[in-house]
C-alpha cells in the first residue's frame, strides 16, 4: 500500500497557516480544527514548515504566556521530513519512527504540498487492511 490509497483520488485539504499569523489565533483555528499540525505556507516560497501541538507546548514552556502573541515563524519546525503519495505506508510509518514525529506533509511534483498525514491515519488504513485480509 502507499500514500496515495489513503489519500483517494482528490487527496486530503491542508490547514494552512501564513508565516505572521501569531500563536493565539494558530491554536484557535487548530482547535476549531481538530487538528495537531498545520503547514506554514509562505505565499513566496510555498512550505515553509510545519506547527504542531508540540512546537506550541515548547514554546509555553520557554517563552511562558508570552507565546501567544509570537508569530508562528518564530516557533513552526522548519526541518520537515516529507513523503510522496508514491511512498509505502510501511516506509512512511519508519520515517516517522526514525525522526520521532508524528506528521508527514506529502509533496507532489518535488515542493507542492497535497496532504498532511499523522502516524493514526497510517495505523489505521494498515488495520483495515488486515481486518479485509484475516
Amino acid at each position: 500500500m502507499q500514500i496515495a490509497d489513503l489519500l483517494g483520488p482528490k487527496g486530503i485539504g491542508v490547514i494552512a497557516l501564513l508565516p505572521d499569523t501569531d500563536i493565539s489565533n494558530a491554536a484557535l483555528l487548530m482547535s476549531d480544527q481538530g487538528i495537531g499540525v498545520a503547514a506554514v505556507i509562505d505565499p513566496e516560497d510555498g512550505l515553509a514548515g510545519i506547527l504542531s501541538e508540540r512546537d506550541i507546548m515548547r514554546g509555553l514552556a520557554e517563552f511562558g504566556a508570552d507565546v501567544v502573541t509570537m508569530r508562528v515563524d518564530q516557533l513552526m519546525t522548519r526541518k520537515l521530513v516529507s513523503c510522496t503519495p508514491e511512498t509505502d505506508i510501511e516506509d512512511a510509518i519508519q520515517l516517522m519512527h526514525d525522526h520521532n514525529i508524528r506528521h508527514l506533509p506529502v509533496l507532489e511534483d518535488g515542493d507542492e504540498l497535497i496532504a498532511m498525514v499523522s502516524m493514526r491515519d497510517l495505523i489505521d488504513i494498515q488495520a483495515q487492511a488486515y481486518r479485509k485480509a484475516g
